[in-house]
Protein backbone atom coordinates (compact mmCIF):
# COMPACT_ATOMS: atom_id res chain seq x y z
CA UNK A 1 0.00 0.00 0.00
CA UNK A 2 1.20 3.52 -0.80
CA UNK A 3 1.54 6.05 1.70
CA UNK A 4 1.91 9.85 1.44
CA UNK A 5 4.37 10.88 4.03
CA UNK A 6 6.81 13.76 4.38
CA UNK A 7 9.80 11.57 5.84
CA UNK A 8 13.53 12.16 3.85
CA UNK A 9 13.55 8.43 2.49
CA UNK A 10 10.31 9.05 0.63
CA UNK A 11 9.89 9.19 -3.36
CA UNK A 12 9.18 12.98 -4.49
CA UNK A 13 6.30 12.48 -7.10
CA UNK A 14 5.99 14.61 -10.18
CA UNK A 15 2.94 16.22 -10.95
CA UNK A 16 1.99 13.72 -13.10
CA UNK A 17 2.62 11.12 -11.16
CA UNK A 18 0.66 12.62 -8.67
CA UNK A 19 -2.33 13.32 -10.41
CA UNK A 20 -2.40 9.63 -11.84
CA UNK A 21 -2.19 8.03 -8.17
CA UNK A 22 -4.79 10.13 -6.76
CA UNK A 23 -7.06 9.62 -9.82
CA UNK A 24 -6.56 5.97 -9.21
CA UNK A 25 -7.56 6.24 -5.91
CA UNK A 26 -10.66 8.33 -6.59
CA UNK A 27 -11.24 5.08 -8.93
CA UNK A 28 -12.00 7.72 -11.82
CA UNK A 29 -11.35 7.29 -15.53
CA UNK A 30 -9.59 9.77 -17.40
CA UNK A 31 -12.91 10.10 -19.60
CA UNK A 32 -14.73 10.89 -16.42
CA UNK A 33 -12.14 13.39 -15.28
CA UNK A 34 -12.01 14.94 -19.17
CA UNK A 35 -15.93 15.05 -18.82
CA UNK A 36 -16.48 17.51 -15.66
CA UNK A 37 -13.55 19.81 -17.05
CA UNK A 38 -14.64 19.61 -20.54
CA UNK A 39 -11.25 18.98 -21.48
CA UNK A 40 -10.28 15.93 -24.13
CA UNK A 41 -9.76 12.07 -22.85
CA UNK A 42 -6.13 13.05 -24.70
CA UNK A 43 -5.24 16.05 -22.49
CA UNK A 44 -5.75 14.15 -19.21
CA UNK A 45 -3.73 11.81 -20.74
CA UNK A 46 -0.88 14.07 -21.64
CA UNK A 47 -1.17 15.37 -18.15
CA UNK A 48 -0.46 12.04 -16.49
CA UNK A 49 2.34 11.06 -19.30
CA UNK A 50 3.95 14.39 -18.41
CA UNK A 51 3.71 15.69 -21.70
CA UNK A 52 2.00 19.14 -20.58
CA UNK A 53 0.48 20.75 -17.21
CA UNK A 54 -3.19 21.49 -16.69
CA UNK A 55 -4.13 25.12 -17.71
CA UNK A 56 -7.17 24.81 -15.35
CA UNK A 57 -9.79 27.93 -14.94
CA UNK A 58 -10.34 28.64 -11.02
CA UNK A 59 -13.93 26.56 -11.93
CA UNK A 60 -12.04 24.03 -13.25
CA UNK A 61 -9.38 23.63 -10.66
CA UNK A 62 -11.96 23.72 -7.55
CA UNK A 63 -13.40 20.47 -10.14
CA UNK A 64 -10.69 18.66 -10.18
CA UNK A 65 -9.64 18.83 -6.71
CA UNK A 66 -13.62 18.00 -5.67
CA UNK A 67 -13.50 14.85 -8.15
CA UNK A 68 -9.94 13.77 -6.53
CA UNK A 69 -10.96 14.27 -2.29
CA UNK A 70 -8.03 16.53 -2.19
CA UNK A 71 -7.67 20.21 -1.07
CA UNK A 72 -6.36 23.02 -3.14
CA UNK A 73 -2.87 22.93 -1.03
CA UNK A 74 -2.08 19.32 -1.78
CA UNK A 75 -2.81 20.51 -5.26
CA UNK A 76 -0.11 23.78 -5.02
CA UNK A 77 1.67 20.81 -3.25
CA UNK A 78 1.82 18.42 -6.25
CA UNK A 79 2.22 21.25 -8.79
CA UNK A 80 5.60 22.53 -6.64
CA UNK A 81 6.93 18.59 -6.59
CA UNK A 82 6.51 18.56 -2.76
CA UNK A 83 4.17 15.10 -2.42
CA UNK A 84 6.42 12.59 -1.19
CA UNK A 85 5.62 9.39 -0.90
CA UNK A 86 6.87 5.60 0.92
CA UNK A 87 5.97 2.16 -0.02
Amino acid sequence: MLALTSRDTAMKLTFHQWLRLMRDHAGLSQRQIADALDVKVQTVGNWEGGRSVPKLTPDQTFQLCTLLGVSIEAMAKAFRGEVEIND
